[in-house]
């Protein structure tokens, strides 16, 4: 697509950066970048934020790194989302050293426009990629921690994030854990999606199953 000519605002540029970025077409989208630059309109943290996450798409989470550092000798403040997109990439990449330093670096970040100091928080998709990470590596101490720090930060877990962090107790052979956060998300109106059901049902065919699992199934699987 030939967007020489053609009038653009920053927006519609960082429309078509994250189109090619969602593509693969990352040097199209870094031209895109290069043409709005020369023309006088800046890239903001909305244009970095995809071209960072078309990097992480296509597993050049390094490369995204260097993005999410220009915009700091740039001036232009990281957002939730810039942090969610490495930690997500770093994560993927099996770098959870990489994702848990992202993740403590996020309430030391930034000033607001209007020069009011503020703490850039994690939001649910933050918090529950990184119990995720910690489920992957065995880390259940430390993803239980997390999970109960998010609502002490008033950042309430979703389906998902039960959903991960209740098949990791079960995995790990924490059966009463399980049935804990099991009946907490059922009593806030989330269900046991078909990969715990899984998990679960795999933990029950073995020739002596646990009397806890036996009374988890009747419980919540009848």
């Amino acid at each position: 697509m030939d967007v020489r000519n053609i009038s653009r605002d920053v927006f519609t540029y960082s429309i078509l950066v994250d189109a090619y970025c969602k593509e693969g077409m990352i040097e199209d989208a870094e031209d895109v970048i290069e043409l709005m630059i020369q023309r006088g309109h800046y890239p903001d943290v909305v244009t970095y934020n995809s071209l960072m996450d078309g990097y992480c798409l296509q597993g050049e989470v390094d490369k995204a790194l260097v993005v999410f550092e220009s915009m700091t000798r740039k001036g232009i403040l990281h957002d939730a989302l810039s942090y969610n997109i490495l930690i997500n990439g770093y994560c993927r990449k099996k770098k959870v050293d990489r994702a848990i330093d992202l993740f403590q670096q996020m309430p030391s970040e930034g000033l607001t426009p209007t020069i009011q100091t503020y703490s850039l928080r994690p939001n649910v998709k933050t918090y529950t990629v990184m119990i995720q990470a910690y489920c992957h590596v065995g880390l259940l101490d430390e993803a239980n921690e997390l999970f109960r720090e998010m609502e002490a930060h008033y950042c309430l877990p979703n389906d998902v994030t039960y959903n991960t962090l209740i098949r990791c107790c079960l995995q790990n052979n924490k059966y009463y854990e399980a049935d804990v956060l099991l009946d907490e998300m059922l009593g806030r109106r989330f269900a046991a999606d078909a990969s715990t059901t899984s998990v679960l049902l795999d933990l029950l065919e073995v020739q002596e199953p646990d009397p806890t699992l036996l009374a988890l199934r009747e419980k919540y699987f009848p």
